[in-house]
């Protein structure tokens, strides 16, 4: 198999499989629920997002989570990187902002928002940003 598609594989199935800490059907922020996997669902995070100004508890939140896959998408592309016989590299560096975040989420139709996870296409965005390869 080429080490790119492999690198790009195993960083896909660290995205598209989830760990989860607590079975949740909402976050102690916001009352939406999670999908039906209890993925964080595009609904939660826009929510949070759309509440931090004036709210601390969602403030946090959403810093935390949006922090939270900006690391871990750094690090899975780091350590494909190391693991590949030719290197995962980015253009620019990764970030995600709140309003980078909505952005990439208002793209999805509003009628999914609650059944539909953030994070893959938070990450998406992400790379696609950054411009890897």
């Amino acid at each position: 198999m080429n080490p790119l598609p492999a690198a790009l594989l195993a960083l896909a199935l660290g995205v598209c499989l989830p760990a989860y800490a607590t079975p949740t059907r909402s976050t102690p922020t916001t009352s939406i629920p999670s999908t039906s996997t209890g993925a964080i669902s595009i609904a939660q995070v826009v929510d949070l997002i759309q509440r931090a100004p004036n709210d601390n508890a969602a403030r946090n939140a959403a810093t935390a989570y949006l922090a939270g896959v900006g690391e871990a998408t750094g690090v899975l592309v780091a350590e494909a990187g190391r693991r590949a016989a030719i290197g995962l590299t980015c253009a620019r560096p990764l970030g995600m902002s709140s309003a980078a975040a909505l952005a990439a989420l208002s793209r999805i139709d509003k009628g999914r928002w609650s059944q539909t996870a953030a994070t893959p296409i938070l990450v998406d965005d992400m790379l696609g940003r950054a411009g890897c390869h």
